[in-house]
């Protein structure tokens, strides 16, 4: 039985973005965030929750026993953490039995592979196991950049996806009938919970992931994309900026998410340097996602 150390840090709605792009910029980009602002508006299917947050909002990591290292880092960012020693799988049953089938959009469900699927509602059904990369796809940024990605008309193209966690993105987008779908995360393990997710949705022969970090290292990910996403944090989306147009075909679009609403305008004048025109911003629960094209 796997054995994880549970890395709680609190915070509150003023200090949650800053603390997420801290966390980033170290090198956690596996987390889970807890909000309750978020927990009412997607009741009653909700992301994972632990009942001794409370009303305040927090941030979770789950690290490796010997990750000495790791828990001193968090602990220089936040001192105040809280650390406790969980099963793996004690973990997967506590936030599994809150977790339901999420209708998005107009044409997708985002079913849990675990739970009998009972009704469809004619939507293309993405069976999805997130494991411990958090790709639940019902927090606001995943939902609009869903909705974008719906709106996009996919069908025949390759898509890439920065950042895949679960892989929901890049998956979801062959759901929806594109060619081929690459994803790339810095962390291991979300590169393979999102191989186990194409594997559960008989998709693994149309879509790859790799573990890689695009801003440090030469990832060799090919071009000629026809959408690539991004769903992030506004901090990592800038330094990206310049790195996204020779990777798109022609035409090609690239959707952000991820975005705090007062960092928009952040990433707009990054995007418009590398040679991005802004298509489409939409907002949702003070986060943002918007479509640009060269």
């Amino acid at each position: 039985m796997s054995r994880w150390l549970e890395v709680t840090l609190p915070a509150t709605p003023d200090t949650l973005d800053d603390l997420t792009a801290r966390l980033v910029a170290e090198g956690f980009e596996s987390f889970q965030i807890a909000d309750p602002r978020e927990l009412e508006e997607a009741r009653p299917a909700w992301e994972i929750w632990d009942e001794d947050v409370g009303d305040g909002c927090a941030v979770s990591l789950y690290l490796s026993p010997g990750d000495r290292d790791g828990l001193t880092r968090l602990r220089l960012l936040c001192p105040e953490l809280t650390v406790r020693e969980r099963d793996e799988e004690d973990w997967a049953d506590a936030w599994k039995q809150h977790y339901r089938p999420t209708p998005v959009g107009q044409k997708l469900l985002i079913q849990p592979a675990w739970l009998p699927l009972e009704n469809g509602e004619g939507r293309a059904v993405f069976l999805n196991n997130p494991g411990m990369s958090f790709g639940t796809g019902l927090h606001a940024s995943t939902r609009l950049c869903l909705e974008l990605l719906e709106a996009a008309d996919v069908a025949g193209k390759r898509v890439l996806d920065i950042g895949c966690g679960s892989g929901i993105l890049g998956l979801c987008a062959l759901t929806l009938g594109a060619s081929a779908a690459l994803g790339v995360d810095i962390d291991p393990l979300a590169a393979e919970t999102a191989r186990e997710n194409a594997r559960l949705n008989n998709l693994d022969g149309r879509f790859t992931a790799v573990a890689g970090d695009l801003l440090n290292e030469d990832i060799p990910v090919g071009t000629d994309y026809h959408i690539v996403f991004t769903n992030i944090i506004a901090d990592v989306i800038l330094p990206l900026a310049p790195l996204v147009p020779p990777l798109l075909a022609p035409g090609g679009g690239w959707i952000v998410s991820g975005i705090i609403d007062h960092r928009f305008s952040d990433v707009q004048t990054a995007a418009e340097a590398a040679g991005f025109t802004l298509l489409n911003r939409q907002t949702r629960e003070g986060w943002t996602a918007i479509v640009f094209t060269l």
